[in-house]
């Protein structure tokens, strides 16, 4: 099977079990819309819209042909692809499949069986917690502090992350 049926299989399971709106997937994404530079492609992006109408990425799917295996080098490579993928998309969910066989890590740093997946909702409900609770700390920090400047790119030496 080849890639690109890897990749249609992958988002018939998104919208059929996992619910997600088809408007709410994209394909072949280049990375450069993430890190200017960055070469390559996300097979598969599930977004989420946020509180000012952006999409957020909180799923990366990437796809493998049938036969690429799943095992030992070969997959550490792809893991290693994997991890830059989501440290620059902040995606916190990622998936690598070969069609058969599927390998799965949330933003929690556990690995998990597709089992765990979890349904559009629930990936919408944790992001916008996560935005609640981004949003309290930077409350919390603008009350606390006199620096002058609260967004996360000033250079007053604090760390706002």
């Amino acid at each position: 099977m080849s890639k690109e049926l890897v990749q249609d299989r992958v988002i018939k399971y998104l919208t059929e079990n996992l619910y997600v709106p088809l408007d709410m997937i994209d394909t072949n994404v280049p990375l450069s819309e993430f890190a200017e530079g960055m070469e390559g492609e996300i097979d598969v992006l599930v977004n989420v819209v946020d509180e000012e109408g952006y999409y957020a990425p909180v799923m990366v799917v990437q796809c493998l042909d049938e036969d690429a295996p799943m095992e030992g080098d070969a997959l550490e490579k792809h893991i290693e692809r994997l991890e830059e993928i989501d440290d620059v998309t902040l995606s916190g969910r990622v998936v690598l499949t070969n069609g058969d066989q599927m390998m799965y890590a949330d933003w929690r740093g556990e690995e998990n069986e597709e089992k765990d997946l979890p349904e559009y909702e629930v990936m919408v409900q944790e992001f916008k917690a996560m935005e609640d609770e981004v949003k309290a700390h930077e409350a919390e920090h603008a009350a606390d502090c006199d620096c002058g400047c609260h967004d996360h790119d000033c250079n007053c030496g604090h760390d706002h992350n």
